[in-house]
């Protein structure tokens, strides 16, 4: 800085003093010399600039010595310095990583504690899982009780808001769908069907519930979610032989997932308090689903669907996928030949030459899964052609949904018929043989087909 006499280690000056035998030499030193040695400014050079300077230019040789003597130890120091700032960096990487390290281990101590704190109050045993535990024949028995009782809750409190409340049955629906929506993804979730929870049908309940609740009055979006629930979700209760088994939480969630969106497209378009929002200016005399909303809005909504679907379970989750076993919609079906919709896909695929006579599905190929999507996409297409009809008419909706519901019921009706009659079965062998036999616990028989899988 100026007015400053910067000296060496031994205290010496770096600037010219009267004893100077070089001193004469000084004066060769013009103006602007000097302002440029002496600048403190930002865009001044640094030092190995004023090194090369002094090399090319006259000056004293003692002062050219002392300056880069002073250039060479501040280099030095320079050094030392970065040095000491690479070993502080490296240490505060360890302590980071270290203290990391720890709060990791106090997060997993903390979970390991609060999952057995848990173990211990539902089961009872610190070390029995939850998942174990819920399979258990008592537990079985008193879950099945408990499904019943609310299955039978839960049938006639709808039947009650639609027939009473229709106006008001939006409020029903988003609360007991997602109710059993959020406890089929506590139950799912860590299981191999956790992807199942990313069908059409989960798609399609999500887009209803924020339709009745931000865009209520969206004719668009009304008449999108009548066709998506009238057409491919309700008629999955037919491919995916849906029953009405009142003790199966499992049964009863799918049913309803199927079954309710479709009651609240009716409730909309026929039971609304004021002009209907399915109808352009709420104009009943002259309203109709027209083929823009009826096709591209709704075709194009799914294909939207399929697309974010693909993309997680082939992209996002397919290693996850692949590494733990878990199942998808195109896997379990090509997995699974008794399916309807197995046999009907395979049966098209080999008529068109697409696969070899003897060629079965290969879940892992694309080949399968393109065969599936297409197959899908075809099924949705097919299922919303009645809807048309079932928009402008009350009666046909009434009755078509009439029979879809009797079909569960059916269903229902000959899954408990045959699970007594082999209970009876039992009981009358063990009279006529006077042999004593201990009625079996009531069994969960998991109906591969009643889930939501595919749609």
């Amino acid at each position: 800085m100026v007015g400053t006499n910067p000296e060496t280690s031994d205290g010496s000056s770096l600037s010219p003093t009267v004893d100077d035998p070089d001193l004469d030499n000084w004066e060769m030193f013009d103006e602007s010399t000097e302002k440029f040695l002496l600048s403190t400014d930002d865009d001044a050079l640094t030092l190995i600039d004023l090194l090369g300077f002094l090399d090319e230019v006259k000056v004293p040789d003692s002062l050219r010595k002392r300056t880069k003597a002073w250039g060479n130890r501040l280099q030095a120091e320079q050094k030392k310095m970065a040095k000491k700032f690479n070993s502080a960096k490296d240490r505060l990487k360890e302590i980071r990583n270290g203290l990391r390290r720890r709060g990791n281990e106090v997060t997993r101590k903390l979970e390991e504690h609060s999952t057995r704190t848990a173990r211990r109050i539902i089961t009872g045993d610190s070390n029995k899982r939850v998942r174990d535990y819920v399979k258990e024949p008592p537990v079985v028995r008193m879950i099945d009780c408990v499904s019943f009782t609310l299955g039978v809750i839960l049938l006639v409190s709808a039947e009650f808001m639609t027939l009473r409340f229709p106006h008001f049955f939006w409020i029903f629906y988003v609360i007991t769908a997602w109710a059993m929506i959020i406890t089929r993804c506590i139950l799912w979730w860590g299981g191999i069907f956790k992807y199942f929870l990313f069908d059409f049908c989960y798609f399609v309940n999500a887009v209803c519930s924020l339709v009745v609740l931000f865009f209520p009055n969206n004719t668009v979006l009304n008449q999108v979610c009548f066709v998506w629930a009238n057409g491919p979700v309700v008629l999955a209760m037919v491919t995916w032989r849906n029953s009405l088994v009142f003790h199966s939480l499992e049964k009863v969630t799918t049913l309803y997932i199927h079954a309710t969106p479709s009651i609240l497209t009716l409730c909309i378009r026929w039971y609304s308090k004021g002009p209907s929002p399915m109808c352009e200016g709420g104009d009943e005399g002259a309203c109709s689903l027209s083929l823009w909303n009826w096709w591209v809005m709704s075709f194009s909504g799914y294909l939207l669907w399929q697309v974010l679907q693909l993309m997680l379970t082939e992209v996002l989750g397919g290693e996850e996928i692949q590494k733990k076993g878990l199942q998808t919609s195109c896997r379990w079906i090509s997995t699974h030949p008794r399916m309807p919709v197995h046999f009907l896909s395979l049966k098209l695929a080999r008529s068109l030459g697409i696969m070899g006579k003897d060629e079965k599905f290969n879940y892992k190929t694309w080949k399968t899964k393109i065969i599936f999507v297409t197959f899908q996409a075809g099924y949705t297409f097919f299922t919303m052609l009645p809807c048309k009809v079932l928009f402008e008419s009350f009666w046909a909706h009434l009755v078509y949904l009439f029979i879809l519901y009797v079909y569960c019921v059916w269903n229902g009706a000959r899954y408990y018929i045959h699970i007594f009659a082999e209970r009876y079965t039992l009981q009358f062998i063990a009279k006529d043989d006077n042999i004593k036999v201990v009625e079996p616990p009531p069994a969960v028989i998991p109906n591969p087909d009643s889930t939501c899988k595919g749609t």
